[in-house]
This record gives C-alpha cells, structure tokens and sequence, in this order.
C-alpha cells in the first residue's frame, strides 16, 4: 500500500492523511498468484481495484467464443469489475493475473464515495483513468496499421517505457500477431534501429 501513496503524493499535492485513512479504512489487498483467475466474465465483483504489483490482463468473449486481450493493468493502473465506477452494472471482461500480483480492492460504492468527498481520491482517479485512456488510444492506434511491423514500431515508439518490463506473451496479443511474427518483428526492430 505504500508503494500507491508514494505515487499518489508524487502526482497530488494534496494528498493528506484524511485520504490515506479512507484508504486504510475502506480497502482490502488480495495476493494472486501466476495465471489465477481474479474475476470471470459477469462474475459479481464490486470493485476498483488498483494493482500495486504484478500484472493483470482484461479478456473479452470474441463472437468466435476465443478470448482477446483489450486490457492490460500494470502498478498504478486500475480495473472494476462493474462497467465504470459509477453503475452496478457487471463488466463483461475477464481479469487474470499473468504474474504474481498483489491488488488493493475497494468496494465500488466506497470508491464513489471518496471520489465526491475526497479531492485527493477524485484526483488519483483521473490520474489513472488518463493512463487507461491512453493505452486505449494506442489500442485504436495499433488497429490502423496495416502491417505487422508498422504494429510492432508504432507499438514501441508510444509504449516503450512501459514494454520491456511486459511479458512478451501479452504483448503479442496485444498487437494481434503470433508468437513467431512477434519475435521477427522485435528482432527486424533491434536491427533496423542498429543502422
């Protein structure tokens, strides 16, 4: 938990100790280990959960019944297991843990709750909800390129930082290739960047 208030106050001046005691008070940690299941799709999970270490993906029910990736939570980043923060209504994802992940829940209502009260929460949640949107975009990003390279390097030149500490496996998924085109397209990518 200490690694999420050091984040905090590095991003929000304004984080004090009525916000870390809402924390506290409010919120749970949950211990996953490698490939276990946190949530099925329309499992009842109530709620936003903030990973602080470890690796969490978000799958979807493909109409071909094939799961796909459409989410990726690093430390920091943040999942519900409703649609939003602000309904009941359950997500239709699936969250597992692709590595040992240690996560913070706080029941959804809890959540609303310190998003109106609390400025400092409201903003750690915008803050987060802005990497979400983010790594959204480059999503949309990597659907309009047409070749498996131009995936991988446009995949690379937004998402770099945070790419080489990724599994390799999620990220070929991410970027709707196979194992072997991944690893053609990394290598091509390390050589053309030698020249």
């Amino acid at each position: 938990m200490d690694r999420l208030f050091t984040y905090w106050a590095k991003h929000c001046p304004t984080f004090g100790t009525d916000s870390r005691a809402f924390i506290r008070r409010r919120s749970q940690v949950k211990h996953y280990a490698r490939k276990q299941l946190i949530r099925a799709d329309h499992e009842r999970f109530p709620f936003f959960c903030i990973v602080l270490s470890g690796l969490v993906a978000g799958y979807r029910q493909r109409s071909t019944r094939k799961s796909m990736l459409c989410e990726l939570m690093q430390p920091m980043d943040y999942f519900t297991g409703t649609q939003h923060s602000f309904t009941s209504r359950l997500s239709e994802s699936e969250y597992v843990a692709l590595e040992q992940t240690t996560i913070l829940l706080i029941p959804v209502v809890d959540a609303r709750e310190g998003q109106l009260r609390l400025p400092a929460f409201a903003e750690l949640v915008h803050i987060m909800k802005q990497r979400k949107i983010n790594f959204l975009e480059l999503l949309i990003a990597l659907e309009d390129e047409e070749s498996a390279y131009d995936r991988y390097r446009l995949y690379i030149e937004r998402f770099g930082n945070q790419a080489r500490w990724l599994p390799d496996a999620p990220q070929w998924q991410l970027l709707r290739m196979g194992r072997s085109t991944y690893y053609r397209m990394k290598s091509r990518y390390a050589r053309e960047r030698l020249w």
